[in-house]
């Protein structure tokens, strides 16, 4: 599920982006905008920030704030339509700027298109965070609920390739090929599966009713994003 961070002006009471979004199977976390203490804790597991705004020129502040804790998208709907402040909001940090009025189809469609878009390039270049466990791609970390998880050279590979193929069934030829660089049968058949032991042991609650790494029994794995 996208789960998204609101900053709400609730003086713009027909501004209907909000149900747009649950409508189409987004987790919003509304927060109004002139109370913004606190927003940086919030934006834990989110994948984008929307400020949703009448007059955009007064939050150019918040946008700053913003983009000082955190690389996740951030996009501004409002009515503002003045080229300026639609100027200064991208020198701010912003990643995208729309005024009202917007289909809800293309809202939408762009939304998606800004965190499929930052999952990717995090994926390959940065850190990838799903729900508690962060991957930090170019530092070769891993931490769950905030604390650092040790992971050997091979662990640390067999789980960046799961991330960086999220939702995705992939057999055991395919991470013995792409990790090991062989396609050895008997190593297929006993790393592969150890492998997967020894990481859901170090990343799961509970291993035996993982939440990140399923066995698509018969088939191999899936990395649920």
């Amino acid at each position: 599920m996208n789960d998204v961070l609101m900053l709400v002006d609730n003086e713009w009471e027909e501004c209907h982006v909000k149900d747009y979004l649950r409508i189409s199977g987004f987790a919003v976390t509304e927060l109004d905008i002139k109370k913004p203490d606190g927003f940086d804790r919030l934006l834990l597991h989110k994948e984008l920030v929307l400020i949703v705004c009448e007059h955009a020129e007064y939050y150019l502040a918040i946008c700053k704030r913003l983009r000082s804790y955190t690389e996740i998208p951030i996009v501004i709907i409002t009515r503002s339509n003045d080229e300026w402040t639609r100027v200064r909001m991208y020198e701010q940090g912003a990643d995208d700027y729309m005024t009202e009025p917007i289909q809800q189809v293309v809202l939408i469609a762009q939304l998606h298109a800004r965190i499929i878009q930052y999952r990717r390039l995090t994926r390959l270049f940065g850190y990838v965070q799903v729900r508690n466990l962060i991957i930090e791609v170019m530092n070769r970390k891993v931490y769950l609920d905030g604390e650092p998880v040790e992971l050997t050279i091979k662990e640390f590979d067999v789980l960046l390739y799961m991330v960086q193929h999220p939702n995705e069934v992939v057999t055991r030829e395919d991470i013995y090929t792409s990790v090991w660089k062989s396609s050895n049968e008997v190593g297929i058949n006993c790393s592969v599966p150890t492998y997967m032991k020894k990481l859901r042991k170090k990343i799961e609650i509970d291993p035996d009713n993982p939440q990140f790494i399923e066995t698509i029994w018969g088939v191999g794995y899936r990395f649920v994003m």
